[in-house]
């Protein structure tokens, strides 16, 4: 009897001790930081975290100005991963991305310092519809660029063909000498961040443009190896030699496929005290679990 009342004791204590160790670990951050379970503690925390001379300093912040707080480290710890309660919270309103999540949270301190309303509905509401907005403008326009001869006023070449004439007229004679005595294309690796990033960023290489769907196509989708293989065709072009599309590119396959065959795969660093990359602020406030100062960027 004694014994299976010690057993009895036993489980019950496992399980007490389970619970809280649950509870610690959806509560409570790596650091022992409490992570609110809403707005309302989100503000609570704040509350107890930010001195008084931040809070003037916060108060007198214009609202528009609020996404370029930095320094409140308090809402760090309460996002340890994306599964934390806080976390959770924000998805119920569709809010994942973390500067979203910080500037909802200033944003509604911010209110409370001076005695405004805040409605986490209204403003998550108003930031989906914002970042939906913005999402339909950059579809709509990659749709026009994908099709038009002309982007911000360059013509974007169609083809491999047409990227030699258009850079027959660009280039001066000194740069095409240049490029045709390149003898291999480790010698055109000169031009990658010149003449190549000039290819990426004005033919849409990036952002979407007709010759970046082109290479697409084709199955090319980096616009390094697009850049690359512009170059190494227009080099083929200036030597009077035939310039294959198809060849080109599936020579640059093969580079890709073994070059990636030669990397080695190092083990990802360890550092051995981590806390000597903390900035003298942040530890500061580890030290002192207060925010006394912050800043307001200009970008």
């Amino acid at each position: 009897m004694r014994n299976c009342m010690k057993t009895a004791f036993n489980i019950l204590v496992i399980f007490i001790l389970t619970l809280k160790c649950y509870g610690q670990s959806d509560s409570i951050s790596e650091k022992g930081f409490y992570i609110p379970k809403n707005i309302i503690e989100c503000n609570q925390q704040l509350d107890k975290t930010i001195g008084k001379q931040a809070k003037v300093k916060l108060k007198q912040v214009d609202e528009n100005r609020l996404d370029k707080v930095n320094g409140f480290f308090i809402i760090g710890e309460w996002f340890d991963n994306d599964s934390t309660r806080l976390a959770n919270y924000f998805k119920q309103y569709s809010i994942t991305d973390w500067q979203e999540r910080d500037l909802l949270i200033i944003l509604s301190y911010h209110r409370q310092l001076n005695s405004k309303p805040f409605d986490i509905n209204f403003e998550s509401r108003k930031i989906n519809n914002k970042s939906d907005s913005l999402k339909l403008l950059r579809e709509a326009e990659y749709k026009i660029n994908i099709t038009a001869d002309t982007i911000n006023g360059v013509f974007i070449p169609s083809d491999l063909n047409s990227c030699f004439m258009q850079l027959d007229k660009l280039l001066n004679d000194t740069i095409k000498q240049n490029i045709k005595s390149k003898q291999t294309e480790k010698d055109l690796a000169e031009y990658h961040m010149g003449l190549g990033l000039w290819m990426r960023n004005n033919w849409g290489l990036w952002g979407g443009s007709r010759l970046q769907a082109y290479f697409q196509n084709k199955n090319v989708k980096h616009p390094d190896n697009m850049s690359g293989i512009i170059l190494v065709g227009y080099n083929k072009y200036l030597n009077g030699k035939i310039v294959d599309a198809d060849s080109l590119i599936n020579d640059e396959k093969k580079r890709q496929e073994e070059f990636m065959q030669t990397v080695k795969i190092l083990p990802p660093i360890k550092f051995t005290d981590s806390k000597n990359l903390y900035s003298k602020k942040y530890k500061r406030f580890l030290r002192t679990k207060k925010i006394n100062d912050f800043d307001v960027y200009d970008w």
